[in-house]
């Protein structure tokens, strides 16, 4: 398997709302309930029109205040800088989006290409990396889909894959979370290959959804894939 460029034109971007951005609507919707011209239903009880007009909006701001303080303490962002280091030194093509926290890459595996992304919580201390089909799962196909990867799920150890099943987005998911822990290479190596190759050996299956298969079908796919040793990566 290799890694494959990702370019900016991609059919399917990776979009997420920066720290600022998310405290900037939070202002917004503060200075909203503080309004004059702001009036909560009249239905609504006067406990609940005075929660909204009064305590809510005092509550939004401490809450900005406290993000705002984490914020100015976090000067740089260890962890996604990690995984930037990592790739770079392992020679993969990759675009850094460093005010979504978020790195996009592409791979090509024994199986398919398909899309990945590593996304960091600064504050949480998390690393997450996704593997994202390239093609949206159809609605007529949802509801095979969701057996499938219920069934795939119950098997794996480490990771699950994931379903939007409002657009038929379809990942797979390992993460790190790094509290009271020094990352270093082998770990980020690790939440990379072992997401990488259980995406890859689960392709067969997920193809055969998309091709109207049955979910038994699809099983078989995966374990035929698995027999063949062609999930294998260096």
């Amino acid at each position: 398997m290799r890694e494959k460029g990702m370019s900016t034109g991609s059919d399917q971007d990776f979009q997420t709302d920066s720290p600022n951005e998310i405290l900037e609507s939070y202002q917004k919707l503060s200075s909203t309930l503080r309004s004059t011209s702001y009036e909560p239903s009249s239905m609504l009880s006067d406990r609940i029109r005075s929660y909204l007009k009064d305590e809510l909006p005092q509550e939004i701001d401490s809450g900005v205040e406290e993000l705002q303080e984490k914020n100015q303490n976090l000067n740089q962002s260890p962890i996604l800088e990690a995984a930037r280091n990592y790739l770079r030194e392992n020679e993969w093509n990759f675009e850094l989006l460093s005010d979504h926290s978020t790195i996009a890459l592409g791979f090509e595996g024994v199986n398919g290409e398909w899309h990945c992304m590593i996304q960091t919580r600064e504050l949480e201390e998390q690393m997450i990396f996704y593997s994202s089909l390239s093609e949206n799962i159809p609605p007529n196909r949802i509801d095979t889909m969701m057996r499938f990867i219920t069934m795939a799920n119950y098997r794996l150890v480490v990771g699950n894959f994931e379903l939007d099943i409002t657009d038929g987005e379809l990942n797979y998911k390992t993460a790190l979370d790094l509290e009271n822990v020094n990352l270093n290479n082998d770990m980020i190596r690790n939440i990379i290959h072992t997401n990488l190759a259980t995406f890859d050996r689960h392709l067969p299956g997920i193809q055969v959804i998309l091709g109207e298969g049955t979910t038994e079908e699809a099983m078989d796919a995966i374990e035929m894939n698995h027999s063949s040793g062609a999930h294998s990566i260096s």
